[in-house]
């Protein structure tokens, strides 16, 4: 850039003796070219060359890959070809999905901080942000392979996706305000990809915490089946008030109850899925009343061969569990 700059010198003070001399125009024109790419080389390099420039330029590749890695995820859900995890249970995949979230998103604000006035600490931060993306992308897709209802898989990939672009988005204002508080023409962008992170937090922690509950009240039912289950086997209560005819009339009532609702929750599951709490609730209450109906028929049943019932049902229900 000096040689160019001093050719460029001494080409100017050719023009001021001779300035009709079109040659020399058209030398003066390459210089001033020459000069003018030397300094915006200069000045990329001084950019790149700042503290967090690269930390920010290896975290957007590391997001940009978890983002095609979502998407394929997506593809494959679409065509109902995402294999389901076998290594691992459910809820221990939403537990890591909502503290890799969780951590996610207290970076946020020392990112945006970093972005906007402290560049010693910028590389530290995006690195550290960039570095949940990996573990965020296998506990969703993980999350989602295990789920049934194809919906709810592609929420959880659209939201997970939703968060890694407005990361994305968050390390390319951080990268152009490099940490410098004289910069303050970035910051708005900054403060805009904060909040959009944000929001796309807030908007899986609420669709993880919809995913926990249910999780939370079919293991409550699981649980009040099996120990319906395990009382089959415990004896009848004392002094049934009731005939046999009663019981066995109330065991009908109670399958048929359960048979439809079944059949309910079938049709439930395409046309309404938020119905099927509610329904899986009755089916729990149904059970538990037929284990009750059917120890109590066993004890007033006669001859000895006919006290097999409740046994019956607690084969039945092995056989029907999925």
């Amino acid at each position: 850039m000096l040689d160019s700059s001093t050719h460029l010198l001494r080409t100017a003070r050719s023009l001021v003796i001779n300035p009709k001399d079109p040659p020399t125009w058209s030398v003066l024109a390459g210089h001033s070219r020459t000069v003018s790419d030397s300094i915006k080389s200069l000045i990329t390099a001084i950019r790149d060359k700042a503290p967090g420039q690269r930390e920010c330029d290896s975290s957007i590749d590391n997001i940009n890959k978890c983002i095609r890695d979502i998407e394929q995820a997506s593809l494959a859900t679409v065509s109902q070809n995402l294999p389901s995890r076998d290594d691992i249970s459910l809820e221990a995949l939403q537990e890591q999905l909502t503290s890799t979230v969780q951590e996610i998103g207290h970076l946020i604000d020392p990112v945006s901080t970093a972005a906007r006035g402290e560049a010693s600490q910028l590389g530290h931060k995006v690195t550290q942000l960039a570095g949940y993306f990996e573990p965020l992308i296998t506990a969703s897709v993980g999350v989602a392979s295990k789920l049934k209802d194809h919906q709810q898989q592609m929420t959880f990939l659209d939201q997970t996706k939703t968060l890694a672009e407005s990361a994305l988005q968050m390390l390319y204002a951080a990268k152009e305000g490099g940490g410098n508080p004289k910069a303050s023409h970035t910051h708005d962008a900054i403060a805009e990809a904060a909040q959009l992170m944000k929001e796309a937090v807030d908007d899986i922690m609420v669709t993880l915490n919809e995913a926990a509950s249910e999780v939370g009240m079919v293991g409550g039912m699981v649980e009040s089946i099996a120990d319906a289950m395990a009382k089959l086997d415990e004896g009848t209560p004392p002094a049934p008030e009731g005939s046999f005819v009663d019981y066995q009339t109330n065991m009908v009532r109670h399958s048929k109850a359960i048979a439809v609702t079944a059949q309910e929750m079938m049709t439930k599951s395409v046309t309404c899925p938020d119905d099927l709490g509610c329904l899986a609730s009755q089916v729990t209450v149904d059970y538990g009343q037929l284990a009750v109906q059917g120890r109590l028929a066993a004890h007033t049943a006669e001859p000895e061969e006919v006290r097999r019932p409740p046994r019956d049902i607690q084969i039945c229900t092995h056989r029907r569990k999925p």
